[in-house]
């Protein structure tokens, strides 16, 4: 870790504290490039830019002291105006923090309007509960910052340490911008009180004779003349001087004092004395300004209610929500206008770790409300303004941090010098700009579907913003905000249960699975395919879009349909979650659907929505890969299955017994001796189980579409002697002859026998051999059991993020094997292996990795007999054998692409 005001060498990086980050001294002061030392002219830049900022600050701390000692009109609290100066406390103190210990080295803290008003809605709170001792107002008010400014630090602290400061980005923009117009509202009303000295009841002075009086009327044309000077004057000042950069910077500013100035010179040439001026009602009196040491020393806290300070505690977690929001936001803003840092940070495209900004600014707040200052947070536009004026470096946020300093120890009687006028047109230019971006709120927002007089209504998020800027008006700030909440939850309710919770839907007739099935089977499935319904859902179901779910079951097994759909197939691939209510609708569905002879099979589960359906009962039975993928959770559920059989290895007949299929005229050479069986590997035939959740589509596709080709293929009988045999492997776990597998491809009979010399036979392969050495191509020929072609996903091929883990389902992949496994195919007996390895040139090869693992699958059999041909064993057999397995390859391959055209 690099010092302060350490040395430069070396390699530099930034260090955690434990109050954010430590500073680098390249961070601190901008260095020459040539000279490396330090540059003085961007030095200059950096302090002037903070002492404008400084400026800027300055003022708004005083409109954020009359906000919260003049908003209630009560005359205790509006005495505390002068004690204003603890808010140039604050910025002086959150400034230098931020400068010492944040991450963005230009970045800045500091008070805000929006609390302001906050903390003056609970001042007139109050002043109402303490009407009849008025002495103990100002020590409760001052209890009530102290509070919620500590509640606010150690949420801070606590939200930043957990990793929850991400989860305040998801406050609906809506009732923010709501919040802020209703604020702008409670501004407007505060500086029209403030000005003319009279009381207002909503929009309207309570005593109109004294708000048209003349010394009223004055006031109030003075704070609309300086707003139209603030808002017109800078766009001609940068007219008349276009080239100018000061004029652009600091114009603005400029025509924020001159009123201000003009108004003394005024009063001065006329006479006018700052007494006159007290008593006629343009400034505060001169109280509560003997110098910094009144911050400390002017009221005691033991003096405060301190029942009536517990009691605001409720509304103080308000104040808390919009500061950690307000927080969170503000750094969003800032990472996304300045993506990279200045010159001088050693990472300056890292990305901002918002819940350490959020514990930087959480012991700010610690630390101001321990000593009497108020809430800060990060100034989205008081940064972006400091950058843009020059200020790179920390140094500028020092500069601005020892003007707020000044300011606070000169103890200036700030009551006693800033008019009441001017102070009401800073509020009302805020106010305007905050009303405004609230009300036009609807131009960020899509148009409704709705319409009124031919015109497309705002969306529904609008009224939202609109309710709580009445509400707000109405009662007060908080219940527009718990409106607005409430209104949102609402229409988020009422939009996911108008939402279709079916993304797609396909039928077994245009899709199958992942296992290789001979012509005559996809023949069959395309005929009687459509008995399959695949339905992909979505989102999050609750009772509302569930119940959507189970009309879309009735359809499809009642009606026209009923007795033609035999199973259905639910993927929760795209459910994040789903409730209780919701799973026990479900259940109801199925049980319904099963009353119609239909099937509801469920796939591709989170834990969250298998736990759900699980206690519901809607889930009966789990397949094998199933209750390997919950083994992997960690979740354990009683389950009650009869173990798989596998063959006896000790005789095992070349050629099983073929039953009769209905083809009464099998060859003679097909029919071999009874299977002795015993148990050694044991294993479930795929489609011979009734369970109903499987751990993929394609487990679920499998076990369907098998169920099809049993009773609409193997069971209609006219069968050839080789379909039945093929059937008995898959079943029974038979051996395929060679005198099948030949039928089965059209090859000359004893084709296979010949080529059986050929090959390294390797008849016992137990479940989950991989087969192959990985560089030498082989075709591999399957007679008993099948293989699985997996792709396995390895951490290089996914980009992790900071935690070295990607937090997302990787598409394609899921269920046990590490980061995950994708079957791409299964092979039963009959079939060929490794085709496109073994035929494609080596020069044409893209990458060994993407061709697929070949390993023993643990279905179809208890073992794998398969047979393994090299390359040059293939290059040097007869030519004519040679040229029979080529023709086997290319046939095998436009079978396996005809197949691909139906995967799921």
């Amino acid at each position: 870790m690099e010092p302060l005001l350490g040395g430069a060498d070396g390699v530099r990086q930034k260090q955690k504290g434990p109050f954010g980050w430590w500073p680098l001294f390249s961070e601190v002061v901008p260095q020459s490039a040539e000279s490396g030392g330090c540059d003085k002219a961007l030095v200059v830049a950096n302090i002037v830019a903070g002492i404008v900022i400084g400026v800027r600050q300055g003022l708004s701390a005083i409109m954020t002291a009359s906000l919260i000692f003049n908003t209630a009109g009560d005359p205790a609290l509006s005495d505390m105006f002068g004690f204003g100066t603890m808010m140039w406390y604050s910025s002086c103190v959150s400034a230098l923090w931020y400068g010492l210990f944040g991450r963005l080295q230009y970045g800045l803290i500091g008070i805000n309007d929006v609390v302001g008003i906050l903390w003056g809605t609970l001042g007139a709170q109050v002043a109402h509960a303490l009407r009849d001792d008025p002495e103990r107002i100002p020590p409760t008010q001052l209890a009530v910052i102290m509070i919620s400014t500590l509640l606010t630090g150690a949420c801070s602290i606590g939200f930043g340490k957990l990793g929850l400061g991400k989860l305040m980005l998801l406050f609906p923009a809506p009732v923010t911008s709501g919040f802020l117009g209703s604020i702008g509202f409670f501004i407007v009303k505060s500086a029209m009180q403030m000005c003319s000295g009279v009381k207002f009841q909503y929009l309207w002075p309570v005593d109109f004779a004294e708000f048209l009086s003349a010394q009223s009327m004055g006031r109030i044309a003075c704070m609309c003349g300086m707003l139209m000077f603030m808002w017109y004057m800078p766009p001609l000042l940068k007219k008349a001087f276009p080239q100018s950069d000061s004029v652009k910077k600091l114009g603005g500013l400029v025509c924020q004092l001159l009123p201000l100035l003009f108004f003394y010179l005024g009063t001065s040439s006329m006479g006018i004395s700052m007494h006159t001026l007290t008593e006629t009602g343009w400034t505060y009196p001169k109280q509560g300004s003997s110098g910094p040491l009144a911050l400390w020393t002017s009221y005691d806290l033991r003096e405060a209610d301190w029942e009536l300070v517990l009691s605001q505690v409720p509304s103080m977690g308000l104040i808390v929500l919009m500061s950690v929001l307000c927080t969170m936001t503000g750094v969003l803003g800032i990472s996304a206008k300045f993506p990279v840092s200045p010159p001088g940070d050693p990472s300056p495209s890292d990305s901002i770790d918002y819940d350490r900004e959020l514990m930087t600014a959480g012991w700010a707040d610690l630390i101001l409300g321990l000593t009497g200052g108020i809430i800060t947070f990060h100034r989205l536009g008081s940064t972006v303004q400091l950058r843009m004026d020059g200020g790179t470096h920390r140094i500028s946020v020092f500069a601005c941090s020892v003007f707020c300093c000044g300011l606070f120890l000169s103890g200036v009687p700030i009551g006693h010098i800033i008019p009441r006028w001017f102070l009401g047109g800073l509020f009302l230019n805020s106010a305007i700009s905050l009303l405004k971006d609230a009300l036009l709120y609807f131009r960020h927002l899509p148009s409704s579907s709705m319409t009124f007089l031919g015109r497309h209504l705002p969306s529904s998020q609008y009224f939202v913003t609109l309710a709580c800027i009445g509400v707000a008006i109405i009662a007060s700030p908080f219940a527009g905000i718990a409106t607005g909440l409430t209104l949102s939850v609402f229409i988020f309710l009422y939009k996911s249960s108008e939402t279709e919770p079916v993304s797609g839907v396909t039928t077994g007739s245009i899709t199958v699975g992942r296992t290789k099935r001979p012509a005559w089977e996809l023949k069959c499935l395309r005929r009687e395919g459509d008995r399959i319904l695949l339905l992909f859902l979505q989102g999050q179901l609750f009772f509302g879009s569930a119940e959507r779910v189970a009309r879309m079951l009735d359809t499809a097994t009642s009606g026209l349909h009923r007795g033609r759909v035999s199973y259905c197939i639910l993927s929760f691939a795209r459910v994040i979650f789903i409730d209780a209510s919701a799973a026990k609708q479900v259940k109801a569905s199925v049980e319904k659907a099963a009353r119609g002879g239909c099937r509801v099979l469920f796939c591709r589960m989170n834990q969250q929505v298998f736990g759900e359906l699980w206690v519901a009962g809607a889930i009966k039975s789990l397949d094998t890969s199933m209750r390997h993928v919950l083994n992997d959770w960690g979740v354990q559920v009683e389950v009650a299955e009869k173990p798989g059989a596998a063959f006896d290895c000790r005789h095992d007949p070349r050629t099983p017994h073929v039953p009769d299929h209905g083809h009464h005229h099998a060859e003679r050479e097909l029919a071999p001796p009874p299977l002795v069986k015993r148990m050694t590997c044991a294993f479930v035939p795929i489609g011979t189980d009734r369970h109903d959740a499987f751990d993929t589509e394609t487990d679920a596709l499998d076990s369907c579409d098998d169920r099809l080709v049993e009773q609409y293929c193997y069971q209609a009988g006219n069968l050839e002697p080789h379909m039945a045999l093929y059937r008995e492997a898959c079943v029974h776990g038979a051996r395929l002859s060679e005198a099948a597998f030949d039928a089965m491809h059209g090859l000359p009979s004893g084709t296979m026998e010949r080529l059986r010399e050929h090959c390294l036979v390797h008849e016992r392969l137990p479940h989950y051999t991989v087969l192959g050495d990985g560089n030498e191509p082989q075709l591999y020929f399957i007679f008993r059991g099948a293989l699985a072609q997996l792709h396995k996903l390895h951490a290089t091929d996914v980009i992790m993020d900071d935690g070295g883990q990607l937090h997302a389902e990787i598409k394609g992949f899921a269920g046990r094997g590490g980061i995950g496994k994708r079957l791409r195919s299964r092979l039963p007996p009959g079939h060929v292996a490794g085709k496109v390895r073994f035929f494609l040139d080596a020069s044409a090869c893209v990458d060994e990795d993407i061709h697929p693992i070949i390993q023993v699958s643990s279905r179809v059999a208890g073992y794998a007999e398969v047979w393994v041909l090299t390359r040059p064993k293939w290059m040097a057999m007869p030519d004519d054998l040679r040229q029979l397995v080529l023709q086997l390859g290319a046939q095998c391959l436009a079978d396996d692409q005809q197949h691909s055209y139906l995967l799921e």
